[in-house]
């Protein structure tokens, strides 16, 4: 009965709280420490790492013998890189589509966005860090060789917007583009 006495519930309610807030200090102080950095550099990802959008670091390398003309010399050739939700379209869309129309036109809803490259025989290209949409599944590659007829002029590999870290290298040969996908 005494110690039913000693500890009331008003007691007991403000012992709780100075207890909680006690044990919580180390983790608020560390919780107002990193908004402060975040306010001072915006790119600070917030969440772990399976949160944050994933990041592509692309390479683009072109053999000497790339892409030959009528008179058989190596000539520079044009390359789209095509982020997709969805590789069905660009899988079966035509050579002719692909280089005479509008490739937003061609692949719809599946297209997320596009960059353009044009490579010269024998060159390497590093790109910069790209960070991918999280409706991103996709990765196509389009290389326009001067005679689509020969080669293999499109690749698709699987990625995810979300959570990884990838490493792309875009291999232009004489009569097909090789994509080569590896993840941190």
């Amino acid at each position: 009965m005494l110690l039913v006495n000693r500890f009331s519930p008003l007691k007991c309610l403000v012992l709780g709280i100075v207890i909680a807030s006690t044990t919580a200090c180390g983790n608020t102080g560390m919780a107002l420490s990193k908004m402060g950095q975040i306010i001072k550099d915006p790119t600070i990802p917030v969440g772990g790492p399976l949160d944050q959008p994933s990041t592509l670091n692309l390479t683009l390398l072109a053999e000497p013998d790339i892409n030959r003309n009528e008179t058989n010399q190596p000539s520079p050739i044009e390359v789209k890189v095509v982020y997709l939700s969805e590789d069905s379209r660009l899988l079966s869309a035509y050579y002719e589509q692909l280089s005479t129309e509008d490739i937003k036109e061609v692949l719809g809803k599946n297209y997320i966005d596009h960059q353009d490259y044009t490579l010269l025989p024998s060159q390497f290209k590093a790109v910069p860090p790209i960070k991918l949409d999280k409706n991103n599944n996709y990765l196509g590659v389009v290389a326009y060789y001067a005679d689509s007829g020969e080669t293999e002029w499109k690749k698709v590999v699987k990625l995810s917007g979300v959570g990884h870290k990838y490493s792309v290298l875009v291999h232009l040969k004489d009569k097909e583009v090789d994509v080569r996908k590896d993840e941190e």
